[in-house]
């Protein structure tokens, strides 16, 4: 039986940066313990001397999660977790034919299937314990077809789905699952894969802060909610996003003004 006097432990991937960091600010505030992952070293160091300073333990897990060798690494990390935070991720853009099959499977395994793995090897513990929470950070794109990012939505569609699918199972034994959809969010994602243009060609309204996020999927896993849409305009707009005229202005909107290329950010 374990301890309920022990220190609690959340294990966050995607770190470094963006909503990741934010999650694991948010949590080492509210008393946790924390597993941080990511690829970038130095940043995670950075951020677990902080927390460290806070009085909260931070381990340091440096991990590529878009391969299988990654994955096992935080897998071997993950004893005791009460709170997973599954948060890696990259955005990326690419017409039909245009990435590379093993880059594919890559973004894939990232996305998706390492997910999976994770909540697969994590969260049967948690159900044997009775009680921890799962947060998945998907996207709005989870819902809606996607020109020239059809590896990306398609991957977000499977991760929701799986999150959904696990809550129903989870629910009785105590055990909260969340999908978080964010649409944009004022991350380096978008820098790092080549789409800085965004920042200027969509619309303000749209964007959304990484606390934001982290405050909604928070809201959501506490409602015990399998699937939350951070932002109003994002819930009020989510039924119509498959329609062609939406699927238009939105492309109008998102277009680039160089010449096309594949975008591979940093799998982090």
């Amino acid at each position: 039986m374990s301890d309920p006097l022990a220190p609690k432990r959340a294990l966050i991937t995607g770190a470094s940066s963006g909503i990741g960091e934010a999650f694991a600010r948010h949590l080492a505030a509210n008393g946790w313990d924390l597993v941080i992952v990511a690829r970038r070293k130095d940043r995670l160091e950075r951020l677990a001397a902080e927390i460290s300073q806070q009085g909260r333990k931070c381990e340091v897990v440096v991990a590529d999660l878009s391969t299988e060798a990654g994955i096992s690494t935080v897998i071997a990390a993950a004893n005791g977790i009460e709170f997973l935070v599954a948060n890696a991720g990259i955005t990326h853009v690419a017409g039909i034919g245009i990435t590379e099959p093993l880059v594919a499977h890559r973004i894939v395994n990232l996305l998706a299937t390492g997910v999976m793995d994770l909540c697969e090897a994590i969260v049967p513990e948690m159900i044997r314990r009775r009680r921890g929470d799962v947060i998945v950070v998907s996207s709005i794109a989870a819902f809606t077809p996607m020109r020239k990012s059809a590896i990306y939505a398609a991957s977000k569609s499977f991760v929701t789905t799986y999150a959904r699918s696990i809550a129903l199972e989870a629910k009785s034994a105590g055990v909260r699952v969340t999908a978080v959809c964010p649409g944009y969010v004022r991350t380096e994602l978008h820098e790092q894969a080549g789409l800085g243009h965004l920042r200027s060609q969509v619309p303000k309204m749209l964007w959304l802060n990484p606390d934001d996020v982290v405050a909604a999927a928070m809201r959501g896993l506490d409602r015990n909610k399998a699937v939350v849409i951070p932002g109003l305009i994002y819930r009020l707009v989510r039924p119509f996003l498959g329609l062609t005229a939406l699927q238009r202005v939105w492309g109008g909107m998102t277009r680039r003004n160089n010449h096309e290329r594949q975008n591979d950010a940093n799998m982090d």
